[in-house]
C-alpha cells in the first residue's frame, strides 16, 4: 500500500507498527506513517487495515485518538468512499483509489476497479471460527469467562452449536493464538485482536441472521420499567437502550430485544406495528442457553457488537465509550 502512495507522489516514513493507545490497553492501531509532500506539508496517520470495507463496516472503522486515520484495504467503492470522507478518514486501496486531505494537499482517486485477487496485508488466522456457528461459540467464550474451561458438551449447549463444531473451533483457535493450554486449563490469548474480530465478523455473518421481526414502537420509554416484564417472558434488551444502561451519555433511539421466539404478548401489550421500514423495535433470536442466571441485557460482547453493526457512527462512538468501561471488556483487551 505504500507503494500506491509513492507512486501518487507521497513520500512514506513508517513510525512504527501495532502501536497500543495511550489509556486504553489493549487496543492498537495497526501502524503510524509520516505521509510529506515535496513541498514540505507532512501528516501523521494512524493506520488501520482491513481486509473488507462495506458501507456499515466504514462507519465502524476505528479512529485513533489524538490522530487522523488512513485506512488500508482491499477496495474502496464509491458508496463506502463517500462515508470515510464524511467521517474525515482517509484512505487508500490496493486498486490506486486514495483520498488524502490535509493542509493545502488534495489527492482523490476514484472508479479504479476492484482486483481480481486481493493483495496486500491480511489476517486469515482462525478463519474457520467466524463463519456463522463458530461465532456463537466465540460469543460464549467471550461473554462468560468459565465457558473457556467448560467440557466441549456444556459449550454446545450453551452456544446453541454442535459438539464437532465446538470441537473444530477450539482447535481452529488454539492453532490461530487465541487460545492456549496452562496447567491443563485453556486461557485466552489477544483478546483485543479477538474482539475485534468477533464483532466485525459479527456484523458481516451473523447479526441479519437473527432477524424475528421489525416493528414501529409509538413510545420507546415503556422498556426502562420493564425489567421483570422482560425477564418473565424470556426476552432480553441488546443494543443501544442496552448500551444506555453501561453508559449514561446515550440515549437510545431504537430498542433490540433478543429472544427464544417472537414476543407476541410484549407485541400485543406496547403495540408495536410491523414495519418494512423506520422499524425502532428489532427483534431477534437468542441463539445461545446462559451458564449463570440471565440478566435483563445481553452480555457486554453482544451490546459492543450491537453498537457497530448498527451503521451509526454516533453509537460506534459509545461502543468505544463501553469499550473502555465494562469490566468484561476491558478484562478481555487485557488478556
Amino acid at each position: 500500500m505504500c507503494a500506491r502512495l509513492e507512486e501518487l507522489g507521497i513520500l512514506v516514513e513508517e513510525l512504527g507498527a501495532e502501536v497500543r493507545e495511550p489509556g486504553r490497553r489493549g487496543r492498537q492501531v495497526d501502524g503510524l506513517l509520516k505521509l510529506s509532500t515535496r513541498s514540505g506539508a507532512a501528516r501523521t496517520y494512524g493506520v488501520e487495515i482491513k481486509q473488507r470495507m462495506t458501507a456499515e463496516l466504514a462507519t465502524a472503522v476505528h479512529l485513533p485518538p489524538g490522530l487522523p486515520t488512513l485506512l488500508f484495504t482491499v477496495h474502496v467503492g464509491e458508496t463506502v468512499a463517500e462515508v470515510l470522507r464524511a467521517r474525515g478518514i482517509d484512505y487508500v486501496d490496493t486498486a490506486g483509489n486514495a483520498h488524502l486531505a490535509w493542509d493545502d494537499v488534495l489527492i482523490d482517486v476514484r472508479g479504479r476497479r476492484k482486483p481480481a485477487k486481493p493483495a496486500g496485508r491480511t489476517s486469515s488466522r482462525g478463519a474457520g471460527a467466524f463463519g456463522r456457528a463458530g461465532l456463537q461459540v466465540l460469543f460464549a467464550l467471550l461473554s462468560w469467562p468459565a465457558a473457556i474451561d467448560f467440557p466441549y458438551r456444556r459449550l454446545a449447549e450453551t452456544s446453541g452449536v454442535s459438539l464437532g463444531t465446538v470441537k473444530t473451533v477450539i482447535d481452529q483457535l488454539t492453532s490461530a493464538g487465541y487460545l492456549y493450554e496452562a496447567r491443563g486449563e485453556r486461557r485466552l490469548a489477544n483478546g483485543a485482536e479477538l474482539l475485534d474480530r468477533w464483532s466485525e465478523a459479527y456484523s458481516i455473518t451473523l447479526d441479519s441472521s437473527l432477524a424475528l421481526g421489525e416493528f414501529v414502537a409509538p413510545d420507546l420509554s415503556w422498556w426502562r420499567k420493564a425489567e421483570d416484564e422482560l425477564l418473565s417472558l424470556g426476552v432480553q434488551l441488546g443494543g443501544e437502550a442496552a448500551a444506555s444502561l453501561l453508559d449514561p451519555h446515550l440515549r437510545p433511539a431504537s430498542l433490540t430485544l433478543y429472544a427464544d421466539r417472537l414476543p407476541v404478548q410484549l407485541i400485543g401489550r406496547h403495540r408495536l406495528a410491523r414495519a418494512e421500514n423506520d422499524a425502532n423495535v428489532h427483534v431477534r433470536t437468542r441463539f445461545w442457553q446462559a451458564p449463570v442466571p440471565e440478566s435483563w441485557i445481553v452480555p457486554a460482547p453482544l451490546i459492543y457488537a450491537d453498537l457497530l453493526a448498527s451503521g451509526d457512527p454516533r453509537q460506534r462512538e459509545h461502543g468505544d465509550r463501553i469499550r473502555s468501561g465494562d469490566d468484561r471488556l476491558k478484562r478481555i483487551d487485557r488478556t
